[in-house]
C-alpha cells in the first residue's frame, strides 16, 4: 500500500475494520520533514494488545484487508485460523520462518529479526483477526527451520514406491550437518519417521535414516542437522556421482 490524498476513498470506507486508523501525513511533513507526504493518508490497524500494523488494500472483499505483519508475513485480516496457517507457512517455507498453531485460535510467527516473534489471535466463530501480541525478547526461541514440513511430507513417496528405480528415483529433500560433512537425501518416507536415501557420512550409499535421529543428533560443535530449503530435487545417481568426484578431488 501506498501513501494516498486524503480526499480520495478508500475501500475500507464502506467496511471499516476495527482499530482502523490513517497515518496523517501532513502531521509528519511538519515534524519530520517528508514534505512529500503532505496532504496524503496511510492505512493502519491498531490491535488491542498496541501492535501496530500497515493495512494493504485487496481485491477480494472477503479479505477486507492484508495486514503487513512484519517481513514477507502478509496475511488477509478476514480468514480463519487454519487457512492462515497454510498460507503463513508457504512464506515461511521460502523465508526461512517459522510457523505453528496454538489451540484452536492463535498462529505463532517467528521472524529473523529480535521484533519478529508475534501470535495472532482469531475470531473462529466469524474469522477474522482479533489481536497480534508480540512476543517479548526474553521470550523468544532460537529460529530453527524445521527439517521436515507438511508440504514435503505429501511430495515424498511412500517407503518402497520407488524400489524399481533404484539410483534413478530422485531425492527431494537434503539434509547435513554444518560441523561434521554428513549429508542425507531422502527419496522416501513412511510418512511418520523413517526415510530411504542417500547417505554421505565415513561411506557413500543408500539406506534407511529417521526424523527423530536427525532431530536428536548434535555434530562435534554441538550444531543440530539442518534442512537445506535451497535444495533443488536431483537423481540419486547424479548425487552419489557428485559426491564421489569431490572425494577422489
Amino acid at each position: 500500500m501506498s501513501w494516498i490524498e486524503k480526499a480520495q476513498p478508500t475501500s475500507f470506507d464502506d467496511r471499516p475494520l476495527p482499530g482502523l486508523f490513517f497515518l496523517d501525513g501532513d502531521i509528519l511533513a511538519r515534524r519530520i520533514g517528508r514534505t512529500w507526504t503532505a496532504g496524503q493518508k496511510y492505512p493502519m490497524i491498531a490491535f488491542p494488545s498496541g501492535k501496530e500494523c500497515e493495512l494493504w488494500e485487496t481485491s477480494d472483499p472477503d479479505a477486507g484487508a492484508i495486514v503487513h505483519i512484519f517481513g514477507e508475513i502478509d496475511l488477509p485480516f478476514r480468514d480463519s485460523r487454519d487457512r492462515a496457517y497454510e498460507q503463513a507457512s508457504e512464506i515461511a517455507e521460502a523465508c526461512g520462518y517459522l510457523t505453528r498453531k496454538q489451540g484452536e485460535d492463535r498462529l505463532e510467527l517467528w521472524g529473523h529479526d529480535t521484533d519478529e516473534h508475534v501470535v495472532v489471535l482469531y475470531d473462529t466463530a466469524s474469522g477474522h483477526m482479533l489481536d497480534i501480541q508480540p512476543i517479548p525478547d526474553e521470550a523468544r526461541v532460537p529460529l530453527r527451520l524445521p527439517l521436515l514440513t507438511e508440504a514435503i511430507k505429501k511430495r515424498l513417496p511412500a517407503l518402497y514406491a520407488n524400489e524399481e528405480l533404484g539410483l534413478d528415483a530422485q531425492a527431494l529433500v537434503k539434509f547435513f550437518t554444518p560441523d561434521a560433512g554428513w549429508t542425507w537425501y531422502a527419496s522416501e518416507f513412511d510418512g511418520e519417521d523413517l526415510f530411504f536415501g542417500l547417505v554421505i557420512g565415513h561411506e557413500i550409499e543408500l539406506g534407511y535414516f529417521s526424523l527423530s535421529e536427525l532431530e536428536s543428533v548434535r555434530g562435534p560443535w554441538g550444531l543440530p542437522i539442518e534442512r537445506d530449503r535451497f535444495f533443488e530435487p536431483a537423481r540419486l545417481r547424479d548425487l552419489q556421482d557428485q559426491h564421489c568426484r569431490e572425494r577422489q578431488e
